[in-house]
């Protein structure tokens, strides 16, 4: 990310620590530290340029399924934060559980199983791999957003056999989730962020926002809570804008990110803890 030589050169950085994800009460960590004051009577030397910086939004979760003859695994982060799924193969007309994963305190997972697991759904619907591991009709894995019979959140496209497949992030209703882009806008005169969102593919409604410290693939604690931005009733955030004040530190070089969560500000705690509705659907780097 391209950032003003004026503020590389009168700043230095240090590291944000990630903790684990919480909300309330979260502070960020050391960021940008100020330049010491002048001497008394001298011209002010702080650094005064606005930071504009453009990030592409990618929808979560992010990750990858691999099917062979060693079995079935898949490698994902962008899940709420020490949540359960099933994983399940999607027929035509059903879905099938083959076993259950539980993401990390950071969102990631690694999971596994035997091939046995797929083929023995399969064989069951009718469906058959053979020795080159080409499948008799067309499946697609998919991760549900807790246990069986809940919502389809992330799927492959269609597998025709043995491979390495994406994971697609999908919200349920809205279809699978579309790239979005957001501008990030740091006054350090005025002493605030303002974030820009244009995004597509959320539930109608509210939807909480924030920067955290860490990374859209190892998710850390809130930095600064942003009110939450509205998806219209086509699913849209348009052009709208949330501005935190009172910013005297920043970290805008790696170090931080921004997501949109599934829920709204009211439903993705309970009692402190992260909610399946905390489940990020966009993410950028900072």
């Amino acid at each position: 990310m391209k950032i003003s030589n004026r503020l590389r050169k009168r700043a230095t950085w240090a590291a944000v620590t990630v903790g684990a994800v919480a909300v309330a009460g979260a502070v960020a960590g050391p960021g940008l530290a100020t330049p010491a004051s002048a001497a008394p009577g001298a011209p002010s030397t702080q650094a005064q340029a606005i930071v504009t910086l453009h990030l592409g939004l990618t929808a979560m979760p992010q990750g990858q399924f691999a099917l062979g003859t060693d079995g079935v695994g898949l490698n994902a982060y962008g899940l709420t934060p020490g949540s359960r799924h099933e994983v399940a193969v999607s027929l035509p007309g059903t879905v099938v559980p083959v076993g259950t994963l539980t993401a990390n305190p950071t969102g990631s997972v690694s999971w596994s199983a035997a091939l046995s697991a797929v083929s023995g759904v399969l064989a069951k619907h009718g469906v058959r791999i053979d020795e080159s591991g080409s499948t008799s009709a067309t499946v697609a894995l998919v991760i549900l957003n807790a246990g069986q019979g809940t919502p389809v959140i992330a799927q492959t496209p269609a597998i025709p056999g043995f491979g390495r497949y994406p994971v697609l992030a999908v919200e349920p209703g809205q279809g699978v989730i579309k790239p979005g882009s957001a501008t990030i806008v740091y006054n350090p005169g005025a002493k605030t962020i303002s974030v820009t969102v244009n995004a597509s593919g959320f539930t109608p409604g509210a939807h909480a926002a924030h920067i955290h410290a860490g990374s859209c693939q190892q998710q850390g604690a809130v930095v600064h809570m942003l009110k939450d931005f509205t998806a219209n009733s086509r699913g849209v955030i348009s052009n709208e804008t949330r501005t935190v004040t009172g910013v005297t530190a920043v970290k805008l070089s790696g170090g931080w990110y921004l997501n949109l969560h599934q829920g709204n500000s009211d439903n993705i705690l309970s009692n402190g803890q992260p909610t399946i509705y905390f489940r990020p659907l966009q993410c950028a780097n900072i």
